[in-house]
């Protein structure tokens, strides 16, 4: 229950400290960024300022045109943020004095104090119930929460006789789920998109989709088209199957609305809307297409960016990632992480340098 308390501004710092540097946060650097900007809002007093326009702006830096009524982003990943948050209080911040909670149809956040028991009476009273146990009696034995690794096998049987998409993969039990996808969910798997078209089809959405579908192969970052299906590049894992819907407007301006999908679950992730005015020429076509396929398909992209979150992301993803990263960083931290990855992948001679990994050709061996 929320109580009427509320910690001091340091307590809350060093809480959102633990929260950001946990397990369950260590995946999700928009969930983190999420969650700190909410709470510094708060704590200067500008909690009630919290909208979903505002959060799109600053966190997820999109246009002053965004429509938060439309666009469910902000909505989207916050639903995301209050699953972590739970996960996180059922399993690293267990025993934390203060909890933080969004509650629904907010952004403000909230705190609740736990009543957890002093440490001193467990000691002195667990002597006084072991006598006065009567023979015979068992001793009770709370089950494990539902959200424990047991529990969760427990439901999940299945799995156990299910090959893992990976053997170096150190994934919760429901990403491993969303992951496996029969025998062929091995680990050189990449997302594919469909670019379709709903409504009226004229010339320019048309023409849009064709150079969308051609921007999106020059990234590299997808699975192949197929032979068949009409060329439609196929995932070997349902669970990184997305969609791009292209729909035309007339009114109350024309152009056409883009919306990015995730097959399996059929949310919007995001929504863009190009006016007529920006597909007069060629150019303005090549340009606005390929601006968008880079939102949406680079590593650092909208598919790329829902699959970490959602820990749905193959191996060969982490790795093209990871060697990104370090290609953007050259740390020493960088440069290990994309070593390791590449070595489980494929092992490498100490000679080779950092290769680049793609859709067309999964070991390509690039220079620095």
């Amino acid at each position: 229950m929320m109580t009427v308390e509320r910690p001091c501004d340091e307590t809350i710092r060093q809480n959102l400290r633990r929260i950001l540097e946990s397990k369950a946060f260590a995946r999700s650097e928009r969930l983190r960024a999420f969650l700190a900007y909410v709470v510094e809002k708060e704590m200067i007093g500008e909690g009630p300022q919290l909208k979903g326009y505002s959060i799109a702006i600053d966190v997820f830096d999109r246009p002053q045109a965004f429509n938060a009524d439309s666009d469910p982003l902000v909505r989207v990943h916050a639903g995301k943020l209050r699953k972590l948050l739970k996960a996180y209080y059922e399993t690293d911040g267990a025993e934390d004095e203060w909890h933080l909670v969004i509650p629904k149809g907010t952004y403000v956040p909230e705190y609740s104090r736990q009543q957890i028991a002093c440490p001193a009476k467990p000691q002195t009273r667990q002597p006084t119930l072991t006598r006065k146990r009567l023979p015979g009696q068992k001793t009770a034995w709370p089950p494990a929460p539902l959200s424990s690794p047991l529990a969760v096998l427990s439901v999940l049987p299945l799995l156990l006789f299910a090959p893992l998409p990976s053997p170096e993969m150190t994934m919760d039990i429901d990403a491993q789920a969303k992951l496996f996808n029969g025998r062929h969910s091995i680990e050189r798997v990449l997302p594919s998109v469909n670019v379709t078209i709903s409504g009226e089809q004229n010339s320019d959405v048309k023409a849009f989709a064709t150079a969308l579908r051609t921007a999106a192969q020059r990234h590299r970052t997808l699975a192949r088209a197929t032979d068949g299906d009409a060329g439609r590049p196929v995932s070997r894992n349902a669970a990184l199957s997305f969609s791009v819907e292209l729909t035309w407007y007339d009114a109350p301006a024309s152009g056409v609305r883009i919306t990015l999908k995730h097959d399996g679950e059929g949310v919007p992730l995001r929504q863009d809307f190009i006016t007529s005015e920006r597909l007069k020429s060629e150019p303005d076509l090549l340009f606005e297409s390929m601006s968008l396929a880079s939102e949406l398909f680079s590593l650092d992209g909208e598919i790329y960016t829902h699959a970490s979150e959602e820990q749905i992301q193959s191996p060969l993803m982490e790795c093209m990632t990871a060697t990104a990263q370090y290609r953007k960083l050259l740390t020493r931290g960088s440069f290990e992480s994309a070593w390791s990855c590449q070595q489980k992948l494929a092992p490498l001679r100490g000679d080779e340098p950092l290769f680049i990994l793609s859709a067309n050709s999964p070991l390509r061996v690039i220079g620095h």
